[in-house]
């Protein structure tokens, strides 16, 4: 059986959407990262929510990829695999993300038919390697060298012949769990737990502490406690919803690679110098609540 024989899971399903993306959860969600990656303009808005049109769909696995909640269901298209080397085949390009996992996972050569890469597998093994450089990891090296497999020895024309004709055999319904993901498994903090990919910066000066973000934060990034509003980005996936449906635009979200740094607001508890009441809040020298800082002036005097 040799390679064939270790290939074992067939599982293929039609991508779908749940009802954990964002604009699910929110009117307000402004997130279009599906739709800007598909080539195939396969997603498309219904009432003001994704809908995949699967007669157009290709399966290319970048909506999966692009997804900052892990809200579309399917498998990624399948990839060879040997001796931790990826082969270059006629398979959809992977993502950046992608490669992110497979470098961790022990991935670490490119093994290509043509002399150097071109195109869109140049584009994404350079970002993917800059990126690497970041995180302090080795880059992906590209080979056009022939693989060795246990007691199977191909050349590099044979291995690429043998993926070409695999359409034909049962190589093509079956790939190692290993090498093939679903939506949980684009994770990037369960594969750099010493990194943010995210920054996540909430202005003290305009933030009213009205706790949406701490409640629709399905990462948990944002939380209000007693003493302090604490920001822990190393799990923010940079969906921003809490900017989007933050009423004071109080949070912004950068995309940008940096060691873990929870940061701590504290919060000040006062007693409005208006109505009395106790309230809190992130700033100092604040004197009066939220309620009596935006009604205007006169309002209900009356009273």
């Amino acid at each position: 059986m040799g390679l064939l024989g270790k290939w074992v899971e067939s599982l293929d399903y039609e991508y779908e959407i749940s009802t954990s993306c964002t604009r699910h959860r929110s009117p307000h969600s402004s997130c279009e990262k599906c739709i800007a990656v598909c080539e195939e303009k396969a997603i498309t808005l219904v009432n003001n929510k994704p809908v995949i049109e699967r007669d157009k769909c290709s399966e290319c696995g970048n909506c999966i990829s692009a997804c900052s909640t892990q809200s579309i269901s399917g498998i990624y298209p399948k990839r060879t695999v040997i001796n931790n080397q990826l082969l270059i085949t006629r398979e959809h390009t992977p993502t950046v993300k992608e490669l992110l996992v497979l470098r961790k996972k022990g991935v670490k050569v490119i093994v290509s038919e043509e002399p150097s890469l071109n195109g869109a597998w140049k584009h994404v093994v350079e970002e993917t390697n800059s990126m690497l450089d970041q995180l302090g990891e080795e880059p992906f090296t590209i080979s056009n060298k022939a693989i060795e497999k246990a007691e199977e020895s191909y050349s590099r024309r044979e291995l690429f012949s043998l993926w070409k004709k695999s359409s034909q055999s049962l190589m093509v319904q079956a790939t190692p769990a290993k090498w093939r993901f679903t939506h949980s498994d684009l994770d990037l903090e369960k594969y750099y737990p010493d990194y943010q990919f995210t920054s996540i910066a909430v202005d003290p000066n305009t933030c009213t502490l009205c706790k949406a973000c701490n409640i629709l934060c399905a990462k948990k990034c944002l939380t209000i406690s007693e003493t302090s509003f604490i920001v822990a980005t190393q799990s923010c996936s940079s969906c921003q919803l809490c900017a989007d449906i933050c009423p004071e635009k109080a949070i912004t979200i950068k995309e940008l690679i940096s060691a873990v740094n929870d940061i701590h607001y504290p919060i000040h508890k006062k007693q409005c110098s208006v109505c009395n009441q106790p309230y809190n809040t992130l700033r100092e020298d604040d004197e009066k609540c939220v309620m009596c800082s935006t009604k205007r002036e006169g309002y209900l005097s009356s009273n």
